[in-house]
C-alpha cells in the first residue's frame, strides 16, 4: 500500500479526528495498544502493516510511519525511497524553514515531524503527521536548522 500524507488531514485512510473504531474499520484491529503517559492518550501498533496511530481524547491526533511500512509519500516525495538529505531539503523548502529539538525536526506549516532522515541507520527513520494545533505552545526548545548546505 502507498501511504499518502495529506497535511493536517491524515495518512492514507487514517484521518485526524477518527476514533479507534473508525481506524480499525479502515486498516484492521491493532496488534497491540498502549496507554500514554497522559490519561487521555493511547497509541495503537500494527507492526509493519500500518502506521502507529496516536489518540488524544479518543480521536486520532498523530500518525507515525517508519521506514519499513512501504511507500510513504508527501506531495510527490517518496519519504523513504529518496535520499534523506534531499527529503529534508524539499520539506524545508515547502515549509519555509525547519526547526529541531532533541532529534525531532518540525515542519510546522506542513503538519509534519521527522527523525534525522540524513543520519544513522534507516531503522530509526520515521515521519509523523499531526493534527492542527498539536505543537501550539510546545516549540520553545526548538531552534532553526537548514538542510540547504548539506
Amino acid at each position: 500500500m502507498t501511504w499518502l500524507i495529506d497535511s493536517f488531514s491524515g495518512i492514507g485512510p487514517i484521518k485526524f479526528g477518527m476514533t479507534p473504531e473508525d481506524v480499525a474499520t479502515h486498516i484492521g484491529a491493532p496488534d497491540r495498544s498502549r496507554q500514554g503517559l497522559r490519561l487521555d492518550t493511547l497509541s495503537e501498533h500494527r507492526g509493519t502493516k500500518a502506521p502507529i496511530v496516536r489518540y488524544r481524547e479518543n480521536r486520532v491526533s498523530e500518525i507515525e510511519a517508519f521506514y519499513d511500512i512501504g511507500v510513504v509519500a508527501f506531495r510527490g516525495i517518496s519519504v523513504f525511497g529518496t535520499n534523506g538529505s534531499k527529503v529534508l531539503r524539499a520539506l524545508e523548502e515547502l515549509n519555509g524553514g525547519a526547526a529541531i529539538s532533541v532529534g525531532i525536526i518540525l515542519f510546522d506549516r506542513l503538519g509534519l515531524t521527522v527523525g534525522r532522515l540524513d543520519e544513522g541507520p534507516p531503522t530509526g527513520h520515521s515521519i509523523t503527521a499531526f493534527a492542527s494545533a498539536t505543537w501550539n505552545g510546545k516549540t520553545d526548545d526548538f531552534t532553526s536548522i537548514s538542510f540547504n548546505d548539506r
